[in-house]
């Protein structure tokens, strides 16, 4: 990237500076939720998807198993989530 291009953050208001903290901060949150899934996904379909692919979908089995293991994976992280928040002081 040219250096000349480059923005100057000391030299933007602090409306610009709050404004560009939330874009980093939501763009931080996206990516995070993204690797979120593809940790769940490679975890479920290692655990499920056992047969040969023949078709686009899951036999019921499998999809079964898929749900269950989605479904688990956000019980749990919802149990540590209200533990956590216990610990610290939360109700």
């Amino acid at each position: 990237m040219d250096p000349q291009s480059q923005v100057d953050i000391s030299k933007l208001s602090e409306t610009d500076k709050k404004e560009l903290n939330q874009i980093l901060s939501n763009e931080a949150q996206k990516s995070n939720i993204q690797q979120t899934v593809h940790h769940l996904n490679d975890v479920c379909w290692k655990k499920c998807a056992t047969g040969k692919i023949s078709s686009s979908t899951l036999d019921r089995a499998e999809e079964a198993c898929a749900q269950n293991c989605v479904e688990r994976w956000m019980d749990t992280n919802l149990s540590i989530l209200k533990h956590l928040d216990a610990l610290r002081g939360g109700h």
